[in-house]
């Protein structure tokens, strides 16, 4: 999969897998796939490639 755009982002705390998705209008696995994780990962102050 090749993303040609993509904006950084810090995950706050209570934030998930979903409402990061929701918050850009990203379908979640794609977040999923473009950071190579499993929605276990995501933490707060962990750094995100979100694809636009």
């Amino acid at each position: 999969m090749q993303i040609i755009n993509q904006e950084l982002y810090c995950v706050k705390e209570g934030e998930n897998l979903n409402t990061i998705a929701k918050k850009f209008n990203v379908n979640p696995t794609t977040i999923l796939l473009v950071n190579n994780i499993s929605p276990k990962n995501i933490r707060k102050g962990f750094v995100l490639y979100i694809p636009s």
